[in-house]
Order: C-alpha cells, then structure tokens, then sequence
C-alpha cells in the first residue's frame, strides 16, 4: 500500500503542456538560464514529485542531464538541498544535484521524489557532455501532502 496524500497540484515547470502534449525547450550547458529555470510557492506541500522528459540532441551519445534544487523562505535567498553520507559517525554534506545519463538520442523519462521543507523552490536544469547538438527537456512537478 502506498503513501496517501489527501491533496495534490501538478504543474508544468520547464517546457509548456497543452492537454497531454508536451513540448520542450532546448537544453543549454549553463545553470539559471530563462525558460530552463522555474521557481514556485510550495503552499505548505511537503513532497514534490519531478518528472522529466529528457532527449540528447541528434548524433549525441552519453550526455547528462543535470538538475539542481534549491529552497528559500522567503523567495529571494537561496539555499542548495543537501545530501548526507555518514563515515564512522561523522555526517559528510553535500550540495544536492541530480544527474542522469542518456544512452542514445531517443526520449527518456526520469522522475524525482524531494521533501520540500521551504516556502519556495527552485528547479534548474542543464546538459553536460555535449559535442554539437544539444538535447531538450521538459519537467512537470507534483506537490503533495497537506
């Protein structure tokens, strides 16, 4: 049996949706970028679910796409969301990034499950490994709980 969260809120974070179809935007190989950068209230929610769409561009091969959170009170300081790895009782932080390695210019779906502790986050995405062409992506995010 599953978690039941008693009320959800999907919307279009990168890329645009009209009914079921979605449309992507082109990748680029910088972070905060217009269009590849989306920033949302989180109303109290305390999971968010991301599911991306990423395709390498035509003729690439092992690219990565890379998505990094981020959290803030009050929507205009910052916070990187950290991972923690423990060594003989000592916790290790690190600064929270998700990377995902495509196989081959066909589409591939990625979806991502946070605890969301701010009033606000942020979701960027890049594309590392590129030769010539680069990928797109479109992400949707789900906030649940309440």
């Amino acid at each position: 049996m599953g978690l039941y969260y008693p009320t959800t809120k999907t919307q279009t974070l990168i890329g645009s949706k009209s009914g079921t179809t979605r449309t992507a935007v082109t990748l680029t190989a910088s972070y905060d970028v217009a269009n590849k950068t989306k920033t949302f209230e989180t109303s109290g929610y305390s999971k968010l679910n991301l599911d991306v769409l990423y395709t390498m561009g035509s003729a690439e091969t092992a690219n990565s796409i890379e998505l990094r959170p981020e959290g803030s009170p009050d929507g205009t300081n910052w916070y990187r969301l950290a991972n923690e790895s423990v060594s003989a009782g000592t916790s290790t932080l690190d600064a929270r990034e998700f990377s995902f390695v495509g196989v081959d210019a066909a589409a591939a779906t990625i979806s991502i499950g946070i605890d969301v502790f701010y009033k606000y986050v942020k979701i960027s995405v890049k594309e590392t490994g590129v030769a010539s062409s680069f990928g797109t992506v479109y992400c949707e995010g789900t906030l649940a709980g309440k």
